[in-house]
């Protein structure tokens, strides 16, 4: 599998023409290409611009439609419940939280459900817009409209999504942290880049249709396997992990009767349900002097920790994220020819020419 790399710039142009030109707005456009590309350049590919074939066939088969808004259920501080409607993720979900980060600063605490969007990204890209605020921000996310693809601990069979994880914490005049994952020992997404790359993926990672541990990741997709049960992904951390994704379901859908798991129709699509809990600090400890260097002398302790190998040092939660951004925005963002190819192909639909860029 051989690689190339391409400049942030030039893909955020190619993802706003490709997005414009399939009927969103310019607004639309921008908060979709700069979410996703600044995904890659956090060295997450698998929330990149890897994903916007698979949002072009869903626009393609009638389950994403541009004409899709979302609107408030309930605006009622301090709790904010928005009915997505499918519409595009990025943008729904940035302005949902956004609203609530308002909300937040006004009364000390928001509340937020966001139901029913289209995939909405990379979740920690959320909390660390509440963090640009100066919130603290709790988030949990189902996903829906597909085959479960994580299996419950001690189960052969899946009926979990990756059920992501976010929590964001504002440290004043400082990095923030940002602790993000999917409650599956891997993003199912991460599958799909090395599927797409032709590499196994850890031991221990996914399990074949007959609940049989394996490397090869085409076990998780069911049209790389069309003659074959579809596998799953393990939990992390076994029960823990397990016991995460079903409280994310709940939360963030299975309360408000959003999409869930076991209900949507499979399609070309993914729906994602957000459930939040934004915080302002300052009405924990109003001096933000006391908060930064009580936040401060804590990460320094962990960070001196001695490591096992000298090469990787203990990291906080973001510190990898914010250093992957730095060496790619200069090397540039590494695209295998695979998901290069699918990108073309899905900008070629309206006449953009993907190597232009």
């Amino acid at each position: 599998m051989t690689y190339r790399t391409h400049r942030p710039e030039a893909l955020r142009a190619l993802v706003r023409d490709m997005v414009t030109k399939a009927g969103w707005t310019a607004a639309e456009a921008r908060e979709t290409a700069d979410h996703l590309v600044l995904a890659n350049l956090s060295g997450h590919d698998s929330h990149g611009v890897g994903m916007i074939p698979l949002y072009f066939q869903s626009l393609a088969d009638g389950n994403l439609k541009p004409q899709s808004k979302p609107h408030a259920r309930l605006d009622a501080a301090p709790f904010l419940i928005v009915d997505a409607q499918v519409a595009l993720g990025q943008p729904a979900a940035r302005n949902a939280v956004e609203q609530a980060g308002a909300m937040a600063k006004a009364g000390g605490v928001a509340i937020l459900n966001l139901l029913d969007s289209h995939h909405i990204g990379r979740i920690g890209h959320y909390a660390e817009i509440a963090a640009e605020a100066g919130l603290i921000s709790l988030f949990w996310v189902n996903v829906a409209g597909r085959a479960p693809i994580v299996a419950p601990f001690a189960a052969k069979e899946a009926r979990f999504g990756t059920n992501p994880h976010a929590i964001g914490i504002p440290v004043p005049e400082s990095d923030p942290i940002i602790l993000d994952f999917a409650t599956s020992r891997m993003a199912h997404g991460k599958a799909r880049v090395a599927l797409n790359k032709g590499v196994p993926v850890p031991p221990g990672y996914i399990i074949d249709g007959e609940g049989r541990p394996t490397t090869d990741p085409k076990h998780v997709f069911q049209h790389a396997i069309p003659d074959l049960p579809l596998g799953a992904l393990l939990p992390f951390g076994d029960h823990k992990g397990a016991g995460l994704s079903l409280i994310a379901e709940l939360l963030s859908a299975g309360l408000m009767g959003a999409a869930r798991i076991d209900e949507k129709p499979q399609k070309s699509w993914i729906i994602n349900s957000l459930f939040g809990v934004l915080i302002d600090p300052a009405r924990l400890e109003p001096d933000a002097s006391l908060r930064k260097s009580r936040i401060e002398s804590y990460l320094a302790f962990v960070r001196a920790a001695k490591p096992q190998d000298e090469a990787n040092p203990v990291l906080a939660p973001g510190d990898k994220e914010r250093a992957t951004r730095i060496e790619r925005a200069k090397a540039g963002i590494p695209l295998d020819d695979e998901t290069w190819s699918q990108i073309g192909a899905a900008a070629k639909r309206f006449g953009i020419d993907a190597e232009s860029y």
